[in-house]
């Protein structure tokens, strides 16, 4: 079941960037802006021209405080973000368990995942992207027995994920930065902090 997630989370990353690269690669379009392209307008820096306001993917990877369970956390997170007008959109994935994909004899058997849908808002500069999202996600993973911590008791549940993102961009397309982000749940109530890397799909070719 792990090495399935782990496949399945390579092909998200590899789609995601094969699409941005498509949207980098592309000519720019002739076709008229309405009112909310205009609000994100192509901006120069050098001799490269690149699109405010563009999709971005973020690949994370840090620690969580679980309160529900009582333990630390290590978790990480995949996530997909698009611009419908003024509103950003975020699809993603997240996993976390104590000591995340270890073997199974070093492992605790109880594991965490979230399938999100959320909305938020960005605000973006030359060097640094802000952004914040909350939605929904259907949760679902395993707790271990109390009685018995072999045994394993899964769970699905709708629960909620937000995040506040702070990205430093040493290029307007490409950065590092940390998120601050909760997920919770009847199940599993977590909060935490991650790594992540940033990519996104500004570029748009040289002026």
């Amino acid at each position: 079941m792990k090495l399935r997630l782990i496949h399945i989370l390579f092909l998200i990353v590899l789609a995601g960037g094969t699409k941005l690269m498509a949207q980098s690669i592309n000519p720019r379009s002739t076709t008229p802006k309405d009112k909310w392209d205009r609000r994100f307008p192509e901006m120069k820096i050098g001799d490269k021209i690149y699109q405010t306001g563009s999709n971005w993917l973020t690949a994370d990877f840090g620690v969580a405080n679980n309160y529900i369970l009582k333990q630390q956390e290590l978790s990480m997170a995949i996530a997909y973000h698009i611009r419908y007008k003024p509103v950003y959109f975020k699809f993603g994935y997240h996993y976390s368990d104590e000591t995340f994909f270890l073997s199974n004899r070093l492992r605790n058997i109880s594991y965490h995942n979230d399938i999100i849908a959320a909305a938020g808002l960005r605000y973006e500069l030359r060097y640094f992207n802000l952004a914040f999202f909350i939605g929904p996600s259907f949760a679902f993973g395993m707790i271990e027995d109390p009685e018995n911590p072999l045994i394993g008791h899964g769970y699905r549940a709708l629960g909620a994920v937000p995040e506040l993102q702070l990205t430093y961009k040493f290029f307007y397309d490409i950065g590092i930065g940390t998120s601050l982000y909760g997920s919770f749940n009847k199940h599993s109530q977590a909060v935490g902090i991650r790594l992540h890397i940033y990519f996104s799909g500004a570029y748009r070719g040289v002026y």
